[in-house]
């Protein structure tokens, strides 16, 4: 080998070797490894860095995660002029197949750990020079048949006896995103597939949520972790085919031209239609923008979806007072009200109930057509479609039934609505109806009570206010201060004190002291927070009490 590609080669491999090292020490120090992760290391880039102009000399950059684009975590290293020496055919003959030697040699040495390499490894090289516009880019892939064959073989097995086999058997909680990822690898498939199969990947996952069906958390996990997976085949393996995209920070892009693009395989369009349905209830952008790439890639069904939906639900009604139209697929209503009385508020209520019976998405949009822009009393709740049209329906006591119904339909434990943009006024389905039936009287106070158990504390808040607003409309005695306990434990996590907490007499302090006692003690904290700051600022407020309202303030803290 030419005395200086081996020069370069003995620089680079010790400053590897240095990295590797740290890395190994973070990877030998992970205790919960999952079966269905064979290993982390995956990618290695190697880049001569050209001098900048009162900067400290650096000749070497190494990459060893796929760098984002729009940052850097390259190793950088000074190596000496005699790299400008280095010919682009030294790399080529002589560097670049010694590097991808010892890379290989190390790999299956098994030096490095069990979990230290993955079966599939990418290699680059990018040595760009002053005089030339185009550097010299070099890359390679290899896999490690022997280890991948292992990773199939613990696929296979996990799928018998962690998925597939009878409760109480389960994944892990780390296993979620290696067995979502695996469904979907072009590298996993099963024998006679180009690309995954959506019936067996619906399968298995549909395996995975009747086992999680008890744990609600670990299913919206694996919901989460499943979509993930859907979108990456979906931006790696298949548009990046048959489209241009947009820049590095999106998922937009733009169909090739006809006469640019290759034939749409029919198993991958089939996959892509499917990832599209599936990934709608949290990413609904998303998956209108893959029905429109598929559309313009020639698919009619995408057409289909886009037109009517999945023909499987009612996609239109019209009644005498209203016009109603529904995309199950696209999760979106339109309403026209023609008259603003309670004859059309019923019949679009009815619209509503009997599509969320027929399995039409809880999480929906809704487009309204309606001259009155009531709202319900709660700050915090977005003026949407969706808030104007249950507070306009409120206005007609005589509905109230009929919106209790489709409030027990509609509410979903870790859903939201798609009236907004996910963020801090993002809510459960079912949620305006729900609060505006729960300040009418207590004939709904069963209803606010299971609402206010099933939502989720941790990522919604637009409700925080909502204790305030109930305690105004019905105040508080023995029959509404059960119900205003649990309001207050169903707030958010980032909820705050009430500006005035409504404990204000002896007999009302005495009453919340009785729904207390069969609490938690975490629960009661909360309670306690919630109305007076917490348990110092409530002993301070006690000793300046008249002695009949300190004696029951004080026993809140017991």
């Amino acid at each position: 080998m030419n005395v200086l590609a081996e020069r370069l080669l003995e620089d680079a491999w010790q400053r590897l070797m240095e990295i590797y090292g740290k890395e190994k020490k973070r990877i030998d120090g992970i205790k919960d490894w999952s079966k269905l992760q064979d290993g982390i290391m995956r990618y290695l880039k190697m880049t001569r860095m050209l001098p900048k102009y009162g900067k400290p000399p650096l000749d070497l950059a190494i990459d060893v995660y796929e760098p984002f684009s729009w940052r850097s975590d390259a190793y950088t290293f000074e190596l000496g002029a005699y790299i400008d020496e280095v010919t682009d055919e030294m790399l080529e003959r002589e560097f670049w197949p010694a590097l991808l030697q010892r890379l290989d040699e190390l790999r299956r040495s098994g030096e490095m750990g069990p979990h230290f390499f993955h079966y599939r490894f990418e290699c680059r090289l990018e040595f760009p020079r002053f005089e030339e516009e185009s550097p010299l880019k070099l890359e390679a892939s290899s896999v490690d048949e022997q280890k991948k064959e292992a990773l199939r073989e613990e696929l296979e097995r996990f799928v018998q006896t962690k998925v597939l086999s009878e409760p109480p058997a389960r994944p892990k909680p780390e296993d979620g995103f290696f067995f979502a990822r695996l469904l979907v690898n072009p590298d996993f498939l099963p024998e006679g597939r180009r690309v995954p199969d959506p019936r067996r990947i619906e399968a298995l996952s549909a395996a995975l949520e009747n086992k999680f069906r008890a744990q609600p958390e670990r299913l919206a996990a694996w919901r989460r972790e499943y979509v993930r997976a859907l979108i990456g085949w979906s931006e790696e393996y298949f548009l990046p085919i048959y489209c241009r995209a947009h820049d590095d920070y999106s998922w937009k892009f733009d169909p090739l031209p006809e006469d640019q693009r290759p034939e749409v395989d029919p198993e991958a369009m089939e996959l892509f239609l499917y990832v599209a349905l599936k990934i709608g209830p949290s990413e609904p952008e998303r998956r209108s923008d893959y029905l429109n790439y598929a559309r313009e890639l020639g698919s009619e069904q995408a057409e289909r979806y886009l037109r009517n939906g999945s023909g499987m639900i009612e996609s239109a009604r019209k009644g005498n007072s209203f016009r109603g139209q529904a995309n199950d697929v696209l999760q979106t209503i339109e309403l026209k009200l023609e008259t603003e009385d309670e004859e059309a508020y019923r019949e679009a209520l009815e619209y509503l109930r009997d599509l969320l019976r027929q399995g039409f998405p809880r999480s929906y949009s809704l487009k309204l057509k309606s001259t009155e822009k009531r709202l319900l009393p709660i700050k915090k709740l977005a003026k949407s479609p969706l808030h104007r049209f249950f507070a306009n329906a409120l206005h007609y006591p005589a509905l109230f039934p009929l919106i209790a119904e489709y409030a027990q339909l509609a509410m979903e434990e870790f859903a939201w609505y798609n009236d907004v943009s996910p963020g801090e006024k993002s809510v459960m389905p079912g949620t305006y109806a729900v609060l505006g039936l729960g300040l009418a009287g207590s004939e709904y106070d069963e209803l606010l009570i299971r609402y206010m158990r099933l939502v989720d504390t941790e990522h919604q808040s637009a409700h925080d206010d909502y204790p305030s607003v109930f305690f105004e409309a019905r105040g508080l005695d023995e029959n509404t201060m059960p119900v205003f306990v649990e309001i207050l434990l169903g707030g958010g996590q980032s909820a705050r004190p009430l500006k005035e907490h409504p404990i204000a007499t002896p007999d009302s302090a005495r009453m919340l002291q009785r729904r207390l006692e069969p609490l938690e003690k975490h629960e009661r904290e909360l309670i306690l927070y919630r109305l007076f700051g917490g348990e110092e600022k409530l002993l301070r407020s006690a000793k300046k009490a008249d002695p009949e309202m300190r004696e029951a303030l004080m026993a809140l803290c017991e």
